[in-house]
């Protein structure tokens, strides 16, 4: 398995800073995820916009791939690391801190089981019986990528939609783990964790 980040949101509801550098005590992000996928997938990559390419180029990964569909969102970036291998792929937001190896390792097994079709997907069910989608924590097939090319061509930019049209599985993360799917779009959820996120002062 491919272990692959997307880092080539523009973080426009965050005010300007570019989230691969958000900080979590005192470490990137986008460092810590890629130390963790370490332990969890053979191969380690970044998609990035081109502009960023030398700025991460010192991330403990094996390769940062220039999005092939830059500007096209999450669905770019997914599709750019399925055509860098035939591996599955595991796909993480930059912005998620709080992912566990035991989260990509429960997912992984779910996707072994059978049945995947083109990828899994986490969801949490909360107390209310509502579900929340997490798409950018899931796992894809190699079969998705020509599905994620057509798609990206007619113009869908969303990984959740795309995941609805291919019908793939949901797998269910208890509630109580939901936070480890957070992920921080806004300057209130960065708040709300006080000194422990930031921002680096790098450009």
């Amino acid at each position: 398995m491919t272990g692959a980040i997307l880092a080539g949101g523009r973080s426009r509801r965050l005010q300007g800073p570019d989230k691969t550098r958000l900080l979590w005590r005192g470490e990137r992000v986008i460092q810590r995820q890629a130390k963790l996928l370490r332990l969890c997938c053979e191969r380690v990559v970044v998609v990035a916009r081109q502009e960023q390419l030398e700025a991460l180029d010192d991330l403990p990964v094996d390769e940062v791939l220039a999005d092939l569909f830059e500007g096209c969102g999450p669905l770019g970036g997914l599709y750019t690391a399925l055509e860098d291998t035939e591996d599955e792929i595991f796909l993480l937001a930059c912005d998620m801190p709080f992912i566990t190896p035991e989260l990509v390792h429960g997912l992984h097994a779910a996707f072994d089981q059978g049945g995947a079709g083109f990828g899994v997907v986490t969801r949490t069910i909360d107390e209310q019986g509502l579900a929340q989608v997490e798409p950018l924590c899931s796992i894809w097939s190699h079969h998705a990528r020509r599905p994620a090319y057509v798609a990206l061509e007619s113009g869908e930019r969303s990984v959740r939609a795309f995941a609805d049209q291919l019908g793939v599985r949901y797998v269910d993360v208890p509630f109580s783990s939901a936070d480890r799917l957070r992920s921080i779009n806004t300057v209130n959820e960065l708040q709300e964790h006080g000194e422990d996120l930031g921002f680096s002062g790098e450009n």
